[in-house]
């Protein structure tokens, strides 16, 4: 007879995988490298001494700027701003005829349908107009042949008697 076996409460019930540190570090760096930090890169330098060059020549430039560049600066913006918002005039003339074209060729193109559309009605008229003269013609062909099969009995039994 076979036997059951026991499980401990341990293995019961879903796996537990545990809550202390694994020391593996998680975070993501990103680096944005110029080109030719990134040409010493592939020549075998180390990235460490690399990011350390440029973070110590980052240190060495100066993080404040003189009042006289500030105003520079700032001249040089408003001077943009000048020149830009007489490009957006511009645009925006440009713009507004452009509008003003595609209103006018929508109208254009609506009488033009229209015109087209008048157009084939007459041809559609004139259509039937030229069949009703067919078969008008047909008809007055076959009186024709008619008259003639006629006219030359007619003429055949005057000539030679009947």
């Amino acid at each position: 007879m076979a036997t059951l076996t026991k499980i401990s409460p341990s293995r019961m019930g879903p796996p537990r995988f545990g809550n202390r540190p694994h020391g593996i570090d998680t975070t993501v760096r990103t680096y944005q490298l110029t080109p030719e930090q990134l040409e010493r890169l592939r020549a075998g330098e180390k990235l460490d001494d690399i990011l350390k060059e440029a973070k110590e020549v980052e240190q060495q430039k100066p993080k404040v700027i003189a009042y006289a560049k500030y105003e520079e600066v700032v001249a040089e913006r408003d001077e943009l701003k000048k020149q830009l918002e007489k490009e957006v005039e511009h645009w925006k003339e440009l713009f507004e005829t452009a509008m003003a074209d595609k209103e006018r060729l929508h109208k254009e193109n609506l009488l033009l349908e229209n015109q087209v559309q008048r157009l084939k009605e007459v041809n559609d008229e004139l259509t039937a107009k030229n069949e009703r003269y067919f078969a008008d013609l047909m008809r007055l062909e076959q009186e024709v042949k008619g008259l003639r099969l006629y006219a030359m009995q007619k003429l055949h039994i005057d000539v030679y008697g009947a």
